[in-house]
């Protein structure tokens, strides 16, 4: 008897905890959430991964950073592609170019890593910028171990 007293006790603590607490104060307006797959999604492997943000660096070679993460400079999730500026607006094929020098990749998650400094198998890249600074990517490789890549899309002027 003096069991179920204690057990029906604590079930009350319980439940009163539980309505006491909650997400969101009244104060705080509910976040809109950003609908996935902003700027398209890439492909890797079997995987459709969608981009949520991107940037853009325009040296020796014009590098697009996309990222399923919306903190872009901080991600942890991302592929950066590039070329050299004397290929934007051209279809590359990347078996009759040089790595690092003449295209870039790089692919990172929490558990995989493709380096630049692995040859892709195959395939090709096309990054182009028209003067609104809309960029058309189109990318289809095969890494080095095989594994398909894949992305197109139009991403509108930042």
């Amino acid at each position: 008897m003096k069991i179920s007293t204690y057990i029906i006790k604590l079930l009350a603590v319980v439940a009163l905890a539980l309505l006491g607490t909650s997400c969101t104060t009244p104060d705080e307006p509910t976040p809109t959430p950003k609908p996935l797959g902003t700027y398209g999604y890439f492909h890797l492997g079997d995987e459709e991964i969608p981009v949520v943000s991107y940037t853009t660096v325009e040296d020796s070679h014009f590098m697009l950073k996309l990222s399923p993460l919306e903190d872009i400079l901080s991600a942890t999730t991302y592929t950066i592609v590039g070329i050299h500026t004397a290929y934007v607006g051209k279809e590359i094929d990347v078996t009759t170019k040089y790595h690092n020098d003449d295209y870039i990749f790089v692919y990172e998650d929490p558990a995989r890593y493709y380096a630049p400094y692995r040859q892709l198998q195959s395939g090709t890249i096309l990054l182009d910028k028209n003067q609104a600074g809309e960029i058309y990517a189109k990318v289809d490789i095969v890494l080095s171990d095989g594994t398909p890549f894949s992305y197109e899309q139009v991403l509108l002027a930042k």
